[in-house]
């Protein structure tokens, strides 16, 4: 726990002073609304995607190893030096000036809410795809740059999620392996959010409940579903809290009162969303439309070039990664084929893990690596039958939101209310994205949670304010929630007293299980486990199983891979 804590206090640091440095950045070329530093937990999550758009570029020249952490201390120390006075003052106005109740019981919630956190945070990773390859991806880019046709190894190495560059940097070693938290630390960031909403309505009541009830059903939605997945090192919760925090920004934000500043934030926690996965590019659709909204308020080149510049900053990086590692644009779409490399994926192979991922995710009764051929009616008894309990309810209540919606937003709208129909419709839509995409739960969670609570949610619901003793309802829901789901917590303290001591020192990590190396072409030897499919942590390179034709580039793992294609034969 302690060394999870430690990760998450280091990424605040990195990350809130790379934001107020964009913000000051932003001041000096005279961006509106840039001089109002925003809350640190915004900060940090512009700082965030900044740290990931330059790990981006050093990726590829560089391994992000003990070099680029060291470069980024220097950087972080030098920013803090030379804007020592805003950080400070940032961080003594989110100190309590007096200790009154509403801080006191914001103070002892917020510490219920991390201590729930680091509990999950901390036990050993159980999400499958960890094991068969997302901590392969987080080897190849602890030791190497962007390797060259690294998709040709395993299909799945190449689905480049960008989460993986700043978790591989933030990192802390341990006797067993290194230790990440990053794939959780944007809960606790929720968990501010969530906070800072009950303290601010208990010290003037809030007559706008939203503001009070939404941040939090959003933060235990999403952390009943994934609270057992805090320690993987999965994209998946990760994305799903940002899509959540990047359409409560917009909300709370809307377009026609958003200053250029806030516009821009909210460009940048959508394109970072998208680089962490592919499945939440529907969300690009809010800084489109906060852009277009204020398309007349300067000359064309300030509405659209500096939004396009930024967005460029983040995504051209990503792309190239994209490229270098499977030799197509955007990965697993084959479709998008513009470059004829060596190191590229066969058409058929790429076509394959497309496939998988559809198939998979609507449990079609057919082949996983065939092309989706079944009917909408054929596959989806499938699909729906593990559908039980909490994730049919909130597929249904979000297909089915565009019912409540209509009658919710009937009447004319006010820019507040724009907000949160404006992030609704672009939740909803990215539903039905993800429901023809890959309707896996686990890829729109973001979006479904959403599009589920959001038309439900007024300004006098459940209450006409939080006045009195609906002003402890929140208060008390969210505690009991916390305490009713650590009670495994609690008995695996009663039952393994031991191992849960050692938990409070450093994390629970992965096995690394028995494997087989097999030479596969000259200078060429891969591991492949003994039993199962998950490599988990074993050393590089393994895979699950060795594609025909594999071979290096070169004379070393740095050079990359490529697969050489069989001779076709006449008769």
């Amino acid at each position: 726990m302690l060394t999870v804590l430690l990760i998450w206090l280091i990424t605040a640091v990195v990350t809130t002073t790379l934001g107020v440095a964009a913000f000051r950045l932003a001041q000096r070329c005279g961006v509106g609304g840039a001089s109002r530093l925003p809350a640190p937990e915004w900060l940090s999550l512009v700082g965030l995607a900044l740290l990931t758009a330059l790990l981006q570029l050093w990726s590829l020249v560089a391994a992000v190893d003990a070099w680029a952490q060291a470069v980024v201390a220097l950087g972080v120390g030098t920013l803090l030096i030379l804007q020592r006075q805003q950080v400070r003052a940032l961080w003594q106005a989110q100190w309590p000036a007096r200790w009154d109740a509403p801080a006191k019981a914001g103070g002892l919630l917020l510490l219920l809410l991390l201590g729930w956190l680091l509990m999950f945070g901390t036990q050993r990773p159980t999400n499958f795809d960890v094991g068969l390859y997302q901590l392969q991806t987080l080897q190849w880019t602890e030791r190497y740059p962007v390797v060259l046709g690294l998709g040709n190894l395993h299909g799945r190495l190449a689905f480049n999620s960008s989460l993986y560059l700043p978790m591989a940097l933030l990192r802390w070693p341990t006797a067993y392996g290194p230790a990440y938290g990053l794939s959780s630390y944007l809960y606790p960031l929720m968990a501010v959010v969530v906070v800072r909403a009950l303290v601010a309505a208990m010290r003037n009541p809030e007559a706008d409940a939203r503001r009070v009830w939404v941040p939090m059903l959003l933060f235990l939605l999403l952390m009943y579903n994934f609270q057992v997945w805090l320690s993987s090192v999965t994209a998946d919760c990760t994305t799903a809290a940002l899509l959540a925090l990047t359409l409560l920004w917009y909300s709370q934000h809307p377009p026609a009162s958003a200053t250029e500043a806030e516009r821009l934030v909210l460009l940048v926690l959508a394109a970072l969303a998208v680089t962490f996965k592919l499945s939440a590019a529907p969300v690009l659709l809010l800084p489109l439309y906060a852009t277009w909204v204020h398309r007349a308020a300067h000359r064309w080149p300030r509405t659209w070039l500096l939004p396009l510049g930024l967005g460029l900053l983040l995504g051209l990086p990503w792309l190239t990664r994209n490229m270098l590692l499977t030799g197509y644009l955007i990965y697993p779409l084959p479709a998008v084929d513009l470059f004829d490399v060596d190191w590229k994926l066969p058409y058929e192979y790429a076509r394959m893990e497309h496939s998988m991922v559809v198939n998979l995710a609507r449990n079609s009764a057919q082949s996983p690596y065939a092309p989706p051929h079944q009917t909408l009616w054929e596959w989806l008894p499938n699909w729906w039958a593990p559908m039980q309990g909490y994730w049919g309810t909130m597929v249904v209540l979000a297909l089915g939101s565009p019912l409540v919606a209509a009658w919710r937003w009937r009447r004319p709208r006010t820019p507040a209310e724009e907000g949160w129909a404006g992030a609704w419709l672009v939740a909803w839509l990215g539903c039905m994205f993800w429901f023809v995409a890959g309707p896996d739960f686990r890829f729109g969670a973001g979006f479904l949670v959403v599009a589920a609570i959001w038309p439900w949610a007024g300004p006098r619901w459940p209450g006409p304010a939080q006045r009195g003793l609906m002003a402890y309802l929140p208060w008390a829901l969210l505690t009991v929630w916390v305490i009713h789901n650590l009670r495994d917590q609690l008995y695996y303290v009663r039952t393994q007293p031991y191992q849960f001591v050692l938990r409070i020192a450093q994390p629970e990590l992965a096995p690394v299980p028995p494997t087989v190396l097999l030479p596969i072409a000259p200078n060429l030897r891969v591991r492949v486990p003994r039993s199962g499919t998950q490599c988990w942590g074993a050393e590089l390179p393994c895979t699950h199983c060795v594609e025909e034709g594999l071979e290096l580039r070169g004379a070393t793992l740095a050079d990359g891979f490529r697969t050489r294609l069989p001779v076709p034969t006449g008769k």
